[in-house]
């Protein structure tokens, strides 16, 4: 009856969940504010749209009603459709973006950069999804010397904007916490659409410490991305961006032990021109001129003194070589002389801790290299193994991913090979059972 008696129908709403499979139909549901209907446009009438359909979009369309029997539901058959303006959520999502903007929450100039080396990371989002896996393996391959504050929040329908508006007040309030993301996997607009809350952009707006966003895909973006201090395409790029000074941090270690060494021989090299110009100053010269004319005076002194009565004489004669040491005490030449020998000496240690720091930092790196060779799977490929992966991208560890004639690529050391699946049993792949 639905068939027959509503074949030429107008119906207007918006286009939300819009799925486009490789045949080229499209499956989607046209809503208002209090109902939805299922849809479907198949590709000999979407191949004649002169626009893209995408979710959101608000639409004006002409179909027909059928049954799916397979599933006993019924659903609006498309053979037209024509813009009418933006959808709803669109609209919202428009409005507020402009309000914010108005405000200066969008400006480079208020974002703060994030820090070098957390070592507290707070993270809001589901504990249950694929994004917090991703962010903490992540996080590990990076060597991030991190403690993670998880607090775990829904991420999409009622309630989850609440939910990560308070978890990102909660880690802010937090004196150990340095950093947060907040992130969850892709999805549609509806699944991402607590991101686009006002409560939510307000609290990483008054967030304390910088606020990373790894909302959805590349091609997502929410207003959470906007006033974040710093916006990644996907979560996994949000945990790398927070732990990319940890990964850093050996060739650093080697980097500054060079700059280190540099520093100090030409600190050194500094310090030995200096002490040369002051030897070769005027001042040294006058001085040893001064000491000489002193030294005849105290000759003629003591030949005058050679008829006076033997105990005079004697009494000048220590005199004089009382003034003789403590004009030796007093001479510059001495003092630089002692100068010079604190300086060699600092100098020696001084290069002696730097070499063998840079020593101990080597023998690290070198460790940590031969440990990450030893994990990589490039080394596997090397023993003679190999990965078959279909013409999808997808790696076939079960003899069900696959069937007679499928098309594989195995994976080895040197390169790739096409192979053809002549036979797929299952059993010990050991003992060639069934």
């Amino acid at each position: 009856m639905l068939a027959e008696r509503f074949r030429d129908i107008w119906v207007t709403g918006e286009v939300s969940g819009l799925k486009v499979y490789p045949s080229g139909h499209h499956y989607f549901a046209l809503k208002d504010e209090s109902s939805q209907l299922d849809a479907v446009m198949f590709r000999s009438s979407a191949s004649k749209l002169k626009f893209k359909l995408e979710s959101g979009d608000q639409v004006i369309a002409h179909g027909r009603l059928d049954l799916y029997e397979p599933r006993g539901k019924y659903q609006f058959v498309l053979d037209h459709a024509e813009p009418a303006g933006l959808g709803a959520l669109q609209q919202a999502f428009e409005q507020l973006k402009k309000k914010l903007a108005a405000e200066g929450l969008f400006d480079a100039a208020r974002k703060r950069p994030l820090p070098v080396l957390p070592r507290v990371i707070g993270i809001v989002t589901s504990p249950a999804g694929a994004a917090l896996q991703d962010m903490l393996r992540t996080l590990r391959l990076n060597r991030a010397g991190a403690k993670v504050l998880l607090f775990p929040a829904q991420v999409q329908g009622d309630g989850a904007a609440e939910q990560v508006a308070e978890g990102v007040r909660v880690l802010s309030g937090l004196s150990e916490v340095e950093v947060i993301i907040v992130g969850r996997g892709g999805g549609s607009i509806e699944d991402l659409w607590c991101f686009n809350e006002e409560s939510v952009v307000r609290a990483i707006v008054g967030c304390r410490v910088p606020v990373v966003s790894g909302v959805g895909h590349e091609t997502d973006f929410t207003i959470a991305d906007f006033v974040a201090d710093a916006r990644a395409a996907t979560p996994t790029a949000a945990a790398q961006a927070v732990s990319r000074g940890w990964a850093e941090l050996p060739a650093r270690f080697v980097e500054l032990a060079r700059r280190l060494m540099e520093a100090t021989e030409q600190e050194l090299a500094d310090r030995e021109q200096r002490l040369a110009e002051m030897v070769r100053h005027r001042a040294f010269e006058v001085m040893r001129n001064r000491l000489a004319d002193a030294g005849f005076r105290v000759e003629r002194a003591a030949g005058g003194a050679a008829a006076a009565a033997g105990a005079g004489v004697a009494r000048r004669l220590a005199d004089t070589n009382r003034l003789r040491q403590r004009l030796a005490a007093q001479s510059p030449l001495a003092r630089l002389e002692r100068v010079r020998r604190r300086l060699d000496s600092a100098a020696a240690g001084l290069s002696r801790r730097v070499e063998l720091s840079v020593r101990e930092q080597r023998a690290r790196f070198r460790e940590s290299s031969a440990r990450l060779d030893a994990l990589s799977p490039l080394a596997s490929l090397g023993r003679g193994y190999s990965v078959l992966r279909t013409r999808a991208g997808r790696v076939v560890s079960r003899v069900g991913q696959v069937a007679p004639g499928d098309v594989v690529e195995a994976l080895v050391s040197d390169g790739r090979v096409e192979c053809e699946v002549r036979a797929a049993r299952r059993g010990n792949p050991m003992d060639g059972g069934e």
